[in-house]
């Protein structure tokens, strides 16, 4: 036994050896997302790591002795206040003006909270205090990547959706608006677009360069220069200065294809676990005695009742009513006096992914978000889409095209097309095109947890900065670069055009 406690001893001895001291600061406030961060902390926490989190909703790690952890309280109202991804579905609204007029001012206004969070200010006042070997952090808001200037140290840049194209770009890695479509909002596909399709990218990058990031920069530059001045103004106009590793919540076999530099990972599935027991009896019973099928419907945690709207309602209990499957649907709340037919059942709340995994369910519609899509992929389960905004069209688009899913308009879908695309979705060949996916996603020479492992270890013991170390390769990709490149042939186009135009009316003034 005296043998067994030594090599115990001697393997946690070895282990603390490769072991840092992580600060990780997650600002997005979706639910979700948290909970992909969470999976890639627990997997840290697991390797021996210490880790200090900041995070918009809380992460359970079991009262585990190496993590401290602190929420920002009021980081998803006031984000919500700015924000409305059902709103910006029906107004049928432009990329830009959700950019500009909503997503960029609920950012800077939940930065500008977080910031002020009491600890995060100790840490800033008191840095001394404080020792960090690596900074975990979320793209969407750079002012958390000053943090590595403070301690000294590289940052890791995790996503839980596939990275904006100027993450990429930082770190080398293929950016080209003509070839991908450098926008959640464009859902085109990759390799596959129409030259019009090009066009609409290329477009959206100049507007994201010239206008978007502009508003960003300046956005995070007050804050920076508010919380960070003592580091100087190099540092507060270059916060991405030390970039170390970039981690991706995205999977080649999904669609998700892009040439990419070492230091950026693929980990999309990472949060998936392996189905537990349904311990509500009632929901248990439900499911086993649906033998002709259960289809599930759930739109994703940001959706309720008030929002979806009551006619959205009766038409798809309506269109439920008349199928011969029943139908699980996670809704929030009720309406008082709604006829709820015999084959639906409505839930509050639902274990998602453990009723996926039961045998009796045929299929999924949802809102296309990237989390749900993975685990159904992982139960086998085929599905239909209503995406409502960010990258849930690209989703949508990309299940549709690899034949595992339907694409549908929340606002504009008629009974008999839901009806009819229930009856496809459900026959026997998509559950075997998700089943090859499955297979596809899975079958790798190293396994997601070990990945991250490996790359967070190497960051920390080697202090990798991706600039520093390896040279910048971000010209290459430059958006910047290409924006220029494509200026150019627009404006020789444009010149080309002009010109023959001018030859047609001078050869018209000379017949004259």
């Amino acid at each position: 036994m005296k043998v067994v406690h030594f090599f115990i001893f001697f393997y946690a001895l070895l282990c603390s050896v490769e072991s840092g001291n992580i600060l990780a600061i997650f600002q997005f406030p979706y639910f979700s997302h948290q909970r992909f961060h969470q999976t890639v902390m627990q997997i840290l926490l697991d390797e021996g790591h210490t880790v200090t989190v900041f995070s918009t909703h809380p992460h359970d790690y079991k009262d585990h002795p190496n993590v401290t952890q602190y929420v920002f309280e009021d980081s998803i109202r006031i984000h919500s206040e700015h924000t409305d991804m059902l709103m910006y579905r029906k107004k049928k609204m432009h990329y830009s003006q959700i950019l500009i007029q909503h997503e960029s001012k609920a950012y800077y206004e939940a930065a500008k909270h977080e910031m002020a969070h009491p600890e995060i200010q100790r840490m800033i006042k008191n840095s001394s205090d404080y020792h960090f070997d690596l900074v975990i952090a979320e793209c969407f808001v750079c002012t958390s990547f000053l943090f590595a200037e403070v301690f000294d140290c590289p940052i890791a840049v995790v996503t839980a959706i596939e990275a904006p194209y100027m993450i990429h770009s930082l770190f080398g890695n293929d950016v080209n608006s003509f070839k991908h479509s450098e926008s959640l909002f464009l859902p085109y596909i990759h390799g596959k677009m129409t030259s019009l399709q090009k066009f609409d990218s290329f477009l959206f990058q100049m507007f994201h360069e010239l206008v978007f990031n502009t508003v960003n920069v300046y956005n995070n530059a007050k804050l920076n220069y508010e919380h960070f001045s003592h580091l100087g103004m190099r540092s507060i106009r270059s916060p991405t200065d030390r970039l170390g590793l970039l981690m991706t919540n995205t999977n080649h076999a999904f669609g998700h294809v892009r040439a990419l530099m070492p230091h950026t990972i693929q980990i999309g599935y990472t949060h998936v676990e392996r189905p537990k027991k349904i311990e509500d009896l009632e929901l248990k019973e439900f499911l086993d005695n649906s033998t002709n099928g259960v289809i599930i419907k759930a739109l994703g945690s940001t959706v309720n009742t008030k929002s979806l709207g009551i006619e959205n309602v009766k038409k798809f209990l309506n269109i439920f009513s008349k199928s011969k499957m029943n139908i699980l649907w996670k809704l929030d709340e009720i309406e008082p006096g709604l006829d709820i037919p015999s084959n639906v059942k409505i839930v509050s709340w639902l274990p998602l992914a453990d009723a996926l995994a039961h045998p009796n369910v045929k299929l999924l519609i949802f809102h296309g978000g990237i989390f749900t899509a993975y685990e159904a992929i992982d139960r086998g389960v085929p599905m239909i889409t209503f995406p409502l905004a960010y990258d849930q069209f690209m989703n949508a688009r990309l299940m549709a095209h690899k034949g595992i899913a339907m694409e549908m308009d929340l606002n504009s879908f008629k009974d008999s097309e839901l009806t009819s695309a229930i009856q496809e979705m459900t026959k026997p060949k998509y559950a075997a095109n998700v089943r090859k996916m499955r297979s596809l996603a899975y079958d790798q020479p190293i396994n997601n947890r070990d990945l991250i492992v490996w790359h967070v270890n190497n960051v920390i013991k080697n202090r990798i900065i991706y600039a520093e170390d390896f040279g910048s390769l971000s010209i290459f990709g430059s958006p910047l670069n290409h924006f220029l490149v494509y200026a150019g042939i627009l404006l020789t186009l444009l010149y080309i055009l002009v010109k023959k135009k001018l030859m047609k009316v001078e050869e018209k003034c000379k017949m004259s």
